[in-house]
């Protein structure tokens, strides 16, 4: 029987892919719940119908999981090496089903056009490989930032195929917490320009990072050290932007902003994200604090009026 639904919109969508992640079985019960209802819901509460079965889900596995610790006391040696097997398989199920369940708050803050490929076609299927790796990471017993990470990964994929990457999302996957947490750092006290940048670097190195969680007197060359052959950013010593001449842009830190209209080429010198700096930075919501506004408004104010007219911002939503 063929129901006729509404058009989807893109965020509609970017949650069905989501949800192409848990899995067949939970599909299964999702589809079998809405078919009732179907005539009178649209794609999209039936999405919100899912989540509610997701927490469900999480829930029952909980239920399951404990009734098997009860069991696991008088079992014998031989079901006891079956029950600890069954445990660990639902412990990592929870664990993806929960990093599943953070990515929906995500989609609701994004509101992605269509993509293409490089012949113009458009993209809407998350690669089954990268879900694959997705769903390896998301079983971990991850940390909470990592949790986070992979979260925004998947809503991020969603709406955008592609956009991660297996590169990005191995990274995530992998990367150690001192190394994220100086990434983090490097982000707190980076300008948008448009892109994530430190510009004029070089006299920062013994400046201490307000917000690294590594420790209270981490310097900025060390987290430069501790990050230099990750990939994350180009040579301190030689990486710039060219900003070209005539264009116009917003440049941001914070709750501070400007038009930058471009007279001649602008040359930032700095601190330059990679392409993957620039995915995991997208995937991070940063923590201004003083020496990241410092670093922006000294930026700002070397931008000469021959070189560009910087208009302050008055509204940065």
């Amino acid at each position: 029987m063929t129901i006729n639904l509404p058009e989807v919109t893109n965020k509609a969508r970017a949650t069905l892919k989501v949800i192409s992640a848990v899995g067949p079985l939970l599909i299964a019960q999702w589809e079998k719940a809405a078919t009732a209802h179907a005539q009178h819901q649209t794609r999209l509460a039936r999405v919100e119908a899912f989540k509610e079965l997701l927490i469900a889900e999480c829930r029952n596995l909980a239920d399951i999981r404990k009734q098997m610790l009860q069991r696991y006391l008088d079992a014998t040696n031989e079901d006891r090496t079956r029950l600890q097997s069954d445990i660990e398989m639902i412990e990592r199920e929870v664990r993806r089903l929960g990093v599943i369940q953070g990515s929906f708050q995500y989609l609701a803050n994004n509101d992605p056009k269509d993509v293409t490929d490089s012949e113009g076609k458009a993209v809407e299927v998350v690669e089954p490989a990268w879900l694959d790796r997705f769903n390896e990471y998301a079983k971990l017993q991850n940390e909470v930032w990592r949790q986070d990470l992979l979260s925004r990964a998947l809503a991020r994929e969603s709406l955008l195929p592609g956009s991660v990457g297996i590169r990005a999302l191995w990274f995530i996957g992998t990367v150690d917490s001192d190394s994220f947490h100086a990434f983090a750092a490097l982000i707190d006290i980076s300008s948008r320009a448009p892109r994530y940048c430190v510009p004029n670097h070089r006299s920062l190195y013994e400046r201490v990072l307000p917000t690294c969680a590594i420790g209270p007197k981490t310097k900025l060359g060390n987290i430069l050290f501790l990050l230099d052959s990750l990939g994350l950013f180009g040579d301190i010593h030689t990486s710039g932007r060219e900003l070209e001449k005539d264009i116009e842009f917003k440049a941001a830190y914070g709750d501070s902003a400007f038009i930058i209209r471009t007279k001649q080429q602008l040359q930032i010198r700095g601190i330059i994200l990679t392409p993957l700096g620039d995915i995991i930075s997208s995937l991070y919501e940063p923590k201004p604090n003083e020496l990241g506004r410092e670093v922006f408004d000294n930026w700002i104010k070397s931008i000469g009026p021959e070189i560009a007219e910087v208009v302050p911002v008055t509204d940065v939503t």
